[in-house]
């Protein structure tokens, strides 16, 4: 049986994905960014280097975009910030259960 915790994810974010594209010739593989985002629930704190660590219920892949995120009151935490997901690993309980995920990023764009 599943414990009934909840999690608070105060922030939200729009989240980028992507998937391999192979030219015709099997040469070449790039990524496509969506162009459409998909809204994200997040839990945020910041490391000693300034990286975001999120943690969520979403997969996410590694090198995907997050922007836009806004807190409670939808005000931005960056302005205009662009970061790239660089490290995951799943959350895991005491009890066995996984939880979710966490994830790094980095800012790559933005009010710097």
């Amino acid at each position: 049986m599943k414990p009934a915790l909840t999690k608070s994810y105060p922030f939200t974010g729009e989240l980028y994905a992507y998937r391999l594209v192979t030219s015709a010739d099997g040469t070449v593989t790039t990524r496509e960014y969506d162009v459409v985002p998909t809204e994200v629930l997040l839990s945020l704190s910041v490391n000693l280097l300034g990286d975001l660590v999120i943690e969520s219920e979403s997969k996410m892949q590694i090198n995907a975009y997050l922007e836009n995120i806004v807190d409670r009151n939808g005000e931005q935490i960056y302005q205009d910030g662009v970061w790239e997901i660089y490290q995951t690993a799943p959350l895991l309980s005491a009890l066995g259960t996984k939880e979710g995920y966490r994830y790094r990023a980095r800012i790559i764009d933005g009010q710097i």
